[in-house]
């Protein structure tokens, strides 16, 4: 009995250690198929890892390593579709991590910052063109909001437009930013002659119109000529135009000694400007309705000649640009909680149609579907010169219309340095 015992577990362990053994040698030769390139299918695979169980965790394996190959080849395939379309956008873009250590470069980018054929791996700081782009991202990253900034390479005389972001967490590939740089150069450089043009032509009009208007003058005084009224009429709009467009040049030259500020009353600047408009209001028969916080509370920090220029110019548009007579003008100065104080120039005319609305704001631009049968003239740039003097003050302006009901152009400028809003401002009523 002993020995069939002592028999019985020779065998067991025999045939058990077979049993390791084949395991073993289906393991090695599966390890083995895995490491080559390329990965093993099912017949290329080895017989012994075919084998009972072993045979289930090698189908098991080479199904996950198939669909992991599959998946491996779809994110290559649609990381080059990337590669190639952003190689074709003309703006530099890259990509950093938080080392501000290159994880991605376009064509414009190699092209522009280097002439190495790869920035990834790369330190930020290493191939940029000015420390002032790593700057701007150190600021985009501290912050985490986007940040621009433009650039000036005294090098090349080459200017760059630079922009960057942190990456939205929401795409799952990592902090750091994204960088877009572009060169506006030649932008620029035909921006600058575009407006030497404007200014050395409105200078050299001067002159001669100055003469004509002069001696149209003289013949007028000596004989009613229905001609010489015509001429003088149509030159001092061409004078008009000349002067506007000298002024649009001044805004746009981004001369900071343009402004002279001062703390001024814009109640004070409103009455005279309706004072100035007193005839043209009794011609229309219309009214101006003033509505003004208490006379502490409208205290405005900024040019007051260009204050006058840009509500001249919204008054006397409201009213011009109505065929009308009898229109009604609100102007109005609300100073908000945050300090900044809101301008409104409110009229119940004919309106502006909602496709004109994106473009009233450029020169020589005219309404013209909503006055097509009238007689209006203007110069087409007092609105050009509005936006442009409220810009320089750091204030914007918008517009809305409901045509034939009301109109209202709202400007929002910063209130004088330490102004401190009032949380329950007085406000009184002025009519004209």
């Amino acid at each position: 009995m002993e020995y069939f015992i002592i028999i019985t577990l020779a065998g067991i362990a025999i045939w058990l250690s077979w049993r390791l053994v084949t395991l073993r040698k289906g393991i090695e030769a599966l390890t083995g198929a895995l490491k080559k390139e390329p990965f093993p299918d099912r017949d290329t695979i080895p017989d012994s890892t075919l084998q009972d169980r072993l045979g289930r965790l090698t189908k098991v394996v080479l199904d996950t390593v198939a669909e992991a190959e599959l998946q491996r080849a779809s994110e290559a395939g649609y990381r080059r579709i990337h590669d190639v379309l952003l190689d074709q956008i003309e703006e530099a873009l890259l990509l950093v991590d938080e080392n501000q250590v290159v994880r991605f470069s376009n064509r414009a980018a190699r092209k522009l910052l280097s002439d190495s054929n790869s920035h990834v791996d790369r330190p930020l700081i290493e191939i940029c063109l000015d420390h002032r782009i790593v700057e701007t991202v150190d600021l985009a990253l501290q912050t985490g909001g986007e940040m621009q900034d433009q650039i000036e390479l005294s090098k090349n005389s080459q200017t760059l437009l630079v922009g960057a972001g942190p990456i939205d967490p929401a795409y799952k590939i990592g902090t750091g930013a994204w960088i877009v740089i572009r060169d506006i150069t030649l932008q620029l450089q035909t921006e600058q002659m575009r407006k030497d043009f404007v200014a050395n032509a409105s200078h050299e009009l001067r002159t001669p119109l100055s003469i004509i208007s002069g001696y149209l003058e003289m013949m007028d005084e000596e004989a009613e000529s229905g001609p010489v009224k015509v001429m003088r009429k149509h030159t001092e709009r061409v004078s008009r135009i000349v002067e506007d467009m000298l002024m649009i040049s001044k805004l746009e030259s981004n001369d900071e000694s343009l402004l002279s500020p001062e703390i001024f009353d814009i109640g004070d600047c409103i009455v005279g400007i309706v004072e100035h408009l007193q005839p043209l209001l009794d011609k229309n028969h219309s009214k101006i309705k003033i509505d003004l916080p208490g006379k502490n509370e409208r205290s405005f920090f900024g040019d007051r000649f260009y204050w006058d220029q840009i509500l001249f110019n919204l008054i006397e548009n409201a009213l011009k640009q109505n065929p009308r007579s009898g229109i009604n003008v609100t102007v109005r100065v609300v100073e908000e909680k945050n300090g900044r104080f809101t301008v409104e120039v409110i009229d119940n005319g004919v309106g502006i149609p909602a496709s004109d609305l994106p473009e009233i704001f450029k020169r020589f631009y005219r309404v013209d579907k909503a006055h097509n049968q009238s007689k209006i003239k203007g110069t087409g740039l007092g609105l050009s010169i509005v936006k442009r003097a409220v810009e320089a003050h750091r204030g914007t302006i918008s517009v809305t219309s409901f045509p034939g009901k009301e109109t209202c152009f709202r400007i929002s400028v910063p209130g004088p340095p330490g102004n401190v809003a009032k949380q329950t401002p007085q406000s009184e009523r002025k009519n004209a």
